[in-house]
């Protein structure tokens, strides 16, 4: 009988371990949540604001380039259609950046990576290097060079 008393206490023991350890793990659950919750909101009001931007520099890209195909239009009416062209694309791009989630935009660069990764890898190439001439010449602007 003593064994029984002696197993009941161990069982007894066992449950209030694992209840214990259940409770800690919901509370550390629950501040994991209160933390990342605010970073998660931040990094999501980010991607929206850079989107916006990203969608508006884009639409005065296509502007510029509407414009620079307008100066074509007499002279050569085929080149200042093509342009025309590409500048009506921008301005799809820049609409679809506007409409679309960052979650979804990420999830149409990964589809687009694995269906086209040549042209993705020149994309990104030439981005990279967009991106490192605007850089460079930002800095010489405000160095006063």
């Amino acid at each position: 009988m003593n064994t029984d008393a002696s197993h009941a206490h161990v069982e007894q023991g066992k449950r209030s371990l694992d209840q214990r350890v259940e409770s800690a793990v919901e509370a550390v659950q629950q501040r994991v949540a209160e933390s990342v919750g605010p970073a998660a909101e931040q990094a999501q009001s980010f991607a929206e604001r850079q989107k916006t931007l990203g969608a508006e520099q884009i639409g005065g890209v296509a502007r510029a380039v509407h414009s620079a195909a307008r100066e074509f239009e007499g002279q050569m009416p085929v080149v200042a259609k093509s342009v025309h062209d590409a500048a009506a694309r921008l301005e799809g791009a820049a609409a679809s950046l506007r409409d679309q989630s960052p979650g979804e935009l990420i999830s149409g660069l990964n589809r687009f990576a694995r269906e086209q990764p040549a042209v993705f890898f020149g994309a990104a190439i030439l981005a990279g290097f967009a991106a490192s001439r605007f850089f460079k010449s930002t800095a010489e602007t405000s160095s006063g060079a």
